[in-house]
């Protein structure tokens, strides 16, 4: 891929990830109408982070970052047979490894159901419905389980066709998810029991890794996994995919036991605002942080696989800049119209305006982390693809002790709020360790801080355009229309100082949009 092919790729995973995103947020709107900000969602946000953990873990970053440059190996030392040999039986290795993990865990969750069932509970009523919780947890947790296999089964598809330039069908799975779950959702209606809700996740979870089949057999990879036998490439694969795992591992634990502070120092029905932020936060990171990282891993691991250091780096400090301008925007036109985007989008039956309040405080501290988590991905990447795998995977654990120290801390003095603010510190240090990490790998800076204040100011015009706009609209800023208006004047704000401060970036993109349009 070059570095234009690259962008095309952001594009195109953008475009798709926009109309997932939207489906997203109908789908979260649908739920918070039947469920509202309830301790059932609370249980259910909680269950939903175990196959969260695993995708994670064993998909989508993990993938891309030892996967894909293990295939461009194959491909180049053995030919299109070798690269496709290894991919079935890398599938076939991930899928018994699943499967194990997943009836371990199955094991797990029924034991600690039974013994939760059966220990003393405390008098009190209070006593009593935190018990009832824990088992609704524990059994939305043993339903959402297998979920675990087809989306891992997916994103692991996905590696080979992007290394080949497709990007739609993978960015296209979450809807797929979205638009089975909001059906279902619709058909469990107002009152239903939340426990119903994993049976339409996993359907969702099948069609999602289905739809890549296409794809597959378009490039004639292997379909069906096979017995993964002693192969030297899968197990320098496996050796190359454990630091990325464990890496991501420790941002998985890290949230999980953010959430947990959150429902035991707050309230039990805290997780569903700091779960709805998260959700709104991931539209801008999906849109912008996700694509870039996920189009630019092809090129950044063959440039380092040639040996193209200073080509790498400069690639990575016109993403990282592209990133940050982006990024700056979409997060202050997010903070300004905070609780316009709650009310049109979540207040809807049972989400009421209290809950709006309660919401807008916690989405505006967790904007603070929006530059560093997405700058994290693309600066992760391109360290993994000059080989240094276990580097972000020590910046990951190195953030740990200070955003669970601070949510200890901000936690009872500020509630929710402080575990977005302790969130956007703990990414911040986490970028500027693999920053620093870069220079050591002859990368470079990955900004070039003396354009900082020229990436600065079409988010600064973004956001003042946006907040004017709100001020003329008064209350109608709160309705469909008055929001399209506000960021529609932002955007063209933002445009407009892009324009005439960054030329080139400009034109380039121009560029790939009319070759998008023509088809090429």
């Amino acid at each position: 891929m070059s570095g234009r092919g690259a962008l095309r790729g952001a594009l195109v995973t953008a475009v798709w990830t926009l109309f997932s995103r939207v489906l997203g947020f109908a789908r979260d709107a649908v739920m918070l109408a039947i469920f509202g900000a309830s301790a059932a969602t609370g249980n259910f946000v909680i269950a939903w982070m175990v196959p969260n953990l695993f995708r994670r873990l064993f998909g989508e970053g993990a993938v891309s970052a030892a996967v894909q440059p293990a295939l461009a190996r194959a491909r180049a030392e053995k030919g299109e047979e070798g690269a496709r040999q290894l991919f079935a039986r890398f599938q076939g290795l991930l899928l018994a490894l699943l499967s194990v993990l997943v009836i371990g865990g199955e094991l797990v969750v029924l034991a600690w159901h039974a013994w939760l069932v059966d220990a003393p509970l405390a008098d009190g009523a209070k006593a009593a419905a935190a018990r009832a919780a824990d088992l609704e947890a524990l059994k939305l947790t043993a339903w959402l389980l297998p979920y675990v296999l087809p989306i891992c089964l997916t994103a692991l598809a996905s590696a080979p066709q992007q290394l080949g330039g497709r990007f739609s069908l993978p960015a296209l799975a979450p809807a797929i998810l979205n638009v089975i779950w909001i059906s279902w959702l619709l058909v469990l209606g107002p009152g239903a029991d939340i426990l119903w809700l994993p049976a339409g996740v996993l359907v969702g979870g099948l069609a999602q890794w289905l739809l890549q089949w296409p794809g597959l057999r378009a490039d004639h990879w292997p379909l069906l996994p096979r017995r993964p036998g002693r192969d030297p490439e899968l197990r320098r694969t496996v050796r190359d995919f454990l630091p990325v795992m464990l890496g991501l591992a420790a941002i998985q634990l890290n949230l999980m036991v953010d959430q947990i502070l959150v429902r035991e120092l707050v309230s039990e029905d805290a997780n569903s605002y700091t779960y709805a932020a998260n959700r709104l936060l991931q539209l801008p990171m999906a849109l912008v942080g996700i694509s870039a990282a996920t189009a630019a891993m092809p090129l950044f691991a063959r440039l380092a696989a040639e040996g193209r250091r200073d080509e790498l780096g400069t690639h990575l400090r016109n993403g990282t800049e592209l990133t940050l301008l982006l990024m700056i925007a979409a997060g202050g036109g997010l903070f300004v119209l905070s609780a316009p985007v709650i009310t049109v989008l979540f207040e809807h039956g049972r989400f009421t305006s209290a809950d709006t309040e309660a919401l807008t405080p916690v989405l505006q501290a967790y904007l603070w982390s929006l530059p560093a988590a997405a700058l994290i991905g693309l600066t992760a990447r391109a360290c993994q693809a000059c080989g240094n795998l276990r580097g972000p995977a020590q910046a990951a654990v190195a953030a740990i002790p200070i955003n669970l120290g601070l949510d200890l801390v901000l936690l009872p003095q500020m509630g929710v709020v402080g575990a977005g603010y302790a969130t956007a510190v703990a990414l911040s240090f986490q970028f500027l360790l693999l920053a620093r990490m870069l220079r050591a790998l002859k990368l470079g800076e990955a900004l070039r801080w003396a354009r900082l204040p020229v990436l600065l100011l079409p988010g600064t015009a973004a956001t003042s355009s946006a907040w004017a706009v709100t001020q003329l609209l008064g209350d109608q800023v709160e309705t469909a229309w008055g929001v399209a208006l506000s960021i529609g004047a932002g955007v063209l704000s933002a445009s407009i100082s892009a324009y005439f401060l960054l030329p080139d970036d400009f034109a380039q993109l121009a560029t790939i949009l009319r070759r998008r349009r023509g088809g090429s």
